[in-house]
């Protein structure tokens, strides 16, 4: 989901982004691991900050 979510993010498609990243966010969680939920909301963080939602 994590990479899938990242060519969707490069191809410009950022809402369908942003759900797999949530997907890969809540897979992470369950498996813990730290890292790849740092990196998942690392990027979903910068594809709302490029669409101007910062809160």
């Amino acid at each position: 989901m994590y990479q899938l979510g990242y060519i969707y993010a490069n191809k410009g498609e950022v809402e369908e982004a942003i759900a797999l990243f949530n997907q890969s966010l809540q897979i992470f969680e369950g498996v813990g691991d730290a890292q790849g939920k740092a990196a998942t909301l690392n990027n979903r963080g910068n594809l709302y900050a490029n669409k101007g939602e910062v809160d």
